[in-house]
């Protein structure tokens, strides 16, 4: 396309045939910004601002900028705009990122309209922002001392302090942190862009706005625009609304390069990490072992790396892996890397390892390496792999983001550090396919002997357990607090308790009419009554009963074969939990696993074994516990995903008792870290669980319940092997039986003609298993335990859940409205920016009729609960006017109107026909939704009322809050 806006010169143009555009760099003459076209017909538009913000220490000051700079601008004056947004936007991305050395604020809508609303609400917020107004936004979002009284507790808090609190909780977190700090010394890199907790109360007022005032102008920015956009439109206004208002400025953003240590040894950096105050700290140390590696504006040479830490580290039976496992050393071995840096480390991670074994843990990466590189790599792992990631891409799959943001941040990784280079990485084909020839050419072998064998810039990082060490440092700013206070003259407490209120009121105050209606919004006109449709077609596929999805796939073949468990007896369920882990990941009769991982990723795009719990659209109780084998591939290959998954359910070798014990202490590992990364999810489905049939099975497939019956199955693996073994293989031969079979797919014509002529030999070879009665089948009745669960963690995640329907509220689509309302006014304002919560929430299943509240990395518990329950007051005293109320319509219905992949369309709508939801129910709801009135709302009420009513609360956090509210529990629970 052309550009003839004569306020930007064109740069560079390049042929982007992957993504189906032409990119096209400007920079606006005046103001110096950067801007990157990426124009094509996807309606999903996309649009990123970034800036260059190296940080020069610990205190997350660029952090703190990106949650503040959404606070309320020049022309949208009202407190938060950004929430504002999230009420009454269509939007289907909308947030804000900070990394190392860069922050981006993404934003993208299929709705022209609303996506021109979310670009000039983003850009007044980064460019005239109202922190140079109220102290207070610095306050909230950053840090702050609170000081109600004269004679209370003087104590920190903050929305980003409590997030970095609850994030470096999390060794599995902070080792990367660690890292980074340790191989980059001398650079930005060196330190904690999102914020040390302990570092934070050390930024000033001053240094953070002056940070905002050096790194946040045009000069220093890098714009996208992707998708089906009027771009010189779009041009034209960036220019005469926002860019043209600055001159072109030299900014210092300059990001050097790390000095090398010059040792062939690594360094040696040792941290400590929180375990609880009554566990063996014996056996959990984390090791990581890094070397500098190169830039990332050598695109092709990233991707490699990405390679070599699938096939030699973080693969089944990858030799690196394979190595520290036989040895002993470890539960779980992964490889980490960051792109988005300008040099990146490449680490070798091992969890749980004794401190012994530090020597040997070293001497055995680098000899596996130096073994690999002797004797060549892999080829068909390494094929393997660039076949996934080939298959990932030409699918469209981006883990539920827009692709176009996707391509933003790719974008990034080489731009950020070079002009020239800011396409490099959006030719992911033809540098699959130049990968694909240097296999066996050496070249990977020589990027290890470069590198890993050669280095003399590497780092040990020995992250090692101390019990009791958030209990010890929470014990540490009391006192820290208590003595500063001492110092404190009256004028200078008065001063806090001046402050304190100051935000109070600050935070109280509520946005007038004339500071809404500011705000851009749309019409519940601009939203059709009608919502993407089911694509389920009863028929006969291969000889089995079957639902065909008519879908566009791209030629993907998408097969799903489920297999209905509800008659397996409640001793088993757990092992299914576990059977679903184990298979693909042990020998078979046939094959290693190491090689059945080759020939899968080879061969497919996806062979996964899955299980879910599907619950009767609007009949409480009823559901359906379902185990699945899911399959993604090409026409030519679906005989051998029905032959390789034959193989792995008929003949793998459960007695293999070192790999069976390998993968059940790294499931646990696994499951103890969602306590602190996803504390939220594990209070929220386990308070579920208590009034939950469905739920309650769900645990003991794969939450708490299933946790602990892991581990003790670790405790006593040596005694209880045998029988875990039997039990796997009995479980594996009574769930994979044909007659209980329904079949998922779509496919072209050549897909389904390959499922119809070798899903029947599948279901023969099926039938030849002989198969043994297990008992009677399950019945799984709710248990309230009402449970608190005590880990090491600066802060808690609160849970409740209900059935409304069984309160006897009716369901309707004004619930999706009221929860908006909710979410983004009561809950967002007391728990979040009152409270100094990092998120909360509500919401509520139109299939099961629950109902819940969550808080996440939240300072508190008892008080988060008090507002909980106060939210059917605040409904019932809620007025709306029509455009306020049209704000959450429009914001609820930003769910509905997401883009879906085929694969998502396909998952959608065999799950409505599993669970008996029809199409009218969806437009049903969707009606109810865009007529409601504000007394529906408030009618609401009820239905939150029945969430406390239902009395299941279940909390996850710091030990010494949990037992200071123990009333709130019916049992305390230590997670070692």
């Amino acid at each position: 396309m052309k550009i003839n806006n004569k306020a930007y010169i064109i740069e560079k143009t390049e042929r982007l045939p992957d993504i189906k555009t032409e990119g096209i760099l400007l920079r606006h003459i005046k103001s110096g910004a950067r801007v990157a076209l990426l124009p094509n017909d996807d309606e999903n538009k996309v649009f990123l601002i970034g800036f260059k913000t190296p940080p020069s220490d610990s205190t997350g000051v660029a952090h703190i900028i990106e949650h503040t700079v959404l606070c309320g601008s020049r022309r949208y004056p009202l407190r938060d705009p950004f929430m504002q947004l999230v009420k009454g936007s269509l939007n289907t991305f909308l947030n804000a990122m900070t990394f190392s050395d860069k922050t981006v604020y993404p934003a993208a809508s299929c709705n022209e309209k609303d996506f021109k609303n979310l670009m000039n609400v983003y850009l007044d917020a980064v460019f005239y922002p109202n922190i140079y107004k109220y102290h207070e936004i610095f306050m909230q979002e950053g840090w702050r001392y609170e000081l109600k009284a004269k004679d209370d507790e003087l104590k920190i808090n903050g929305i980003v302090y409590s997030e970095m609190k609850g994030d470096m909780s999390s060794p599995d977190s902070a080792v990367f942190d660690y890292i980074s700090e340790a191989m980059f010394p001398d650079t930005p890199y060196g330190v904690n862009s999102g914020g040390d907790p302990e570092k934070i109360p050390t930024l000033t007022y001053e240094d953070y706005l002056e940070f905002h005032k050096k790194y946040y102008h045009p000069s220093n920015s890098y714009i996208v625009l992707y998708g089906n956009v009027d771009m010189e439109e779009r041009l034209s206004w960036l220019d005469e609304n926002y860019l043209s208002a600055f001159d072109k400025k030299d900014i210092d953003a300059f990001i050097p390069k790390q000095t090398h240590f010059g040792d062939r040894k690594p360094r040696v950096s040792e941290k400590k990490y929180s375990i609880a105050k009554d566990d063996d700290p014996n056996g959990k140390a984390y090791f990581a072992l890094s070397f500098l590696c190169g830039e990332s504006r050598d695109h092709l040479e990233c991707r490699a790396m990405k390679l070599l830490s699938e096939v030699l580290i973080n693969r089944d039976g990858a030799p690196v892996r394979e190595a520290l496992l036989d040895a002993g050393i470890g539960d779980d071995i992964y490889a980490e890397y960051d792109t988005h840096m300008l040099e990146f480390p490449f680490s070798v991670i091992a969890k749980n390892v004794n401190e012994e074994d530090e020597k040997k843990f070293c001497d055995i990466v680098l000899d596996t390496f130096a073994k690999e590189a002797e004797r060549g790599i892999d080829e068909k792992a390494l094929l393997a792999s660039l076949n996934r990631l080939e298959f990932k891409f030409r699918e469209g799959e981006c883990d539920g983001d827009p692709r176009g943001l996707d391509f933003a941040l790719c974008m990034m990784q080489s731009w950020l550090y070079d002009d020239k280079c800011a396409f490099d990485y959006l030719h992911f084909l033809d540098d699959y396919a130049d990968l694909k020839k240097r296999i066996g050419s050496g070249y990977f072998e020589e990027l290890i002997k470069k590198y890993i064998l050669s280095s003399d810039h590497s780092v040990l990082v020995k992250l090692m357990p101390e019990a009791g060490l958030v209990e010890k440092k929470d014990e540490e700013l009391k006192v820290k607090l208590a003595e500063y206070k001492k110092t404190l003259t009256d004028e200078e407490i008065e001063k806090l308790i001046r402050e304190t209120k100051a935000l109070e009121e600050y935070q109280n105050h509520e946005a007038t009419k004339e500071e809404l209606d500011m705000l851009p919004s749309l019409e519940r006109s601009d939203i059709s009554r009608f919502g993407v449709p089911f694509y389920n077609e009863e028929r006969t596929i291969g000889g089995a009963h079957g639902v065909f999805h008519n879908i566009d796939t791209n030629g993907i073949t998408y097969l799903k074969l489920f297999f209905d468990i509800s008659d397996l007896p409640e001793k088993y369920i757990p092992y299914a939990g576990l059977l679903a882990s184990v298979l693909s990941r042990m020998d078979t009769n046939f094959h290693t696993y190491a090689e059945l991982n080759t020939e899968i990723k080879l061969n497919t795009g996806c062979l996964d074994f899955v299980y879910s719990v599907i619950g009767k659209y609007g009949k409480s109780g009823e559901y359906t516990p379902l185990y699945g084998i899911y399959m993604k591939v090409m026409p030519e290959n679906v005989k051998f995903a029905l032959d390789c998954a034959r193989e792995i359910i008929t003949s793998t070798k459960f007695e293999d008792k070192k790999r069976l014990h390998d993968i059940i202490t790294e499931i646990r590992s696994d499951k103890k870290r969602e306590f602190v990364s996803s504390g939220h999810a594990v209070a929220v489905t386990r308070a579920r669980s208590y009034h939950s049939a469905a739920d309650a099975y769900l645990q003991r497939l794969c939450g708490v319940d299933f946790y602990f019956f892991i581990c003790e199955l670790c405790d006593s693996f040596d005694i209880k092997y045998a029988d875990i073994a039997d039990s796997l293989d009995k479980v594996a031969k009574t769930i994979f039986n044909p007659a209980k079979m329904t079949v998922s797919l779509a496919a072209d014509r050549a897909g389904c003609e390959e499922v119809e002529k070798y899903l029947p030999v599948f279901e023969a070879e099926l039938n030849k298993t002989k198969r043994t009665c297990l008992g009677n089948r399950a019945a799984i009745l709710p248990e309230k335990k009402n449970e608190g669960f005590m880990i090491p963690s600066g802060v808690q995640y609160l849970g409740r859940d209900g059935n409304i329907v069984k309160a006897g509220v009716k369901y309707t689509g004004a619930l999706q409205v009221a929860r908006t309302a909710v979410n983004c006014e009561y809950l967002y304002n007391n728990i979040r920016v009152r409270g100094g919560a990092y998120g909360c929430g509500s919401g509520f299943s139109s299939d099961s009729g629950n109902g819940y509240f969550l808080s996440f990395r939240d300072p508190k518990l008892a008080e988060t609960d008090e507002i909980y329950k106060k939210t059917g007051e605040y409904l019932r005293r809620l007025v709306l006017d029509e455009k306020e109320l049209t704000k959450y319509v429009i914001g609820t219905m930003a769910a509905y109107e997401r883009p879906m992949s085929p694969a998502e369309k396909i998952i959608r709508s065999f799950r409505a026909y599993l669970s008996g939801k029809k199409y009218e129910d969806v437009n049903r709801e969707r009606g109810e939704i865009l007529d409601v009135t504000a007394e529906e709302i408030r009618n609401c009420a009820d239905a939150y009322d029945a969430i406390i009513s239902s009395g299941c609360i279940c909390a996850v956090g710091n030990v010494e809050v949990v037992k200071k509210n123990s009333e709130m529990f019916d049992s305390l629970i230590t997670i070692n």
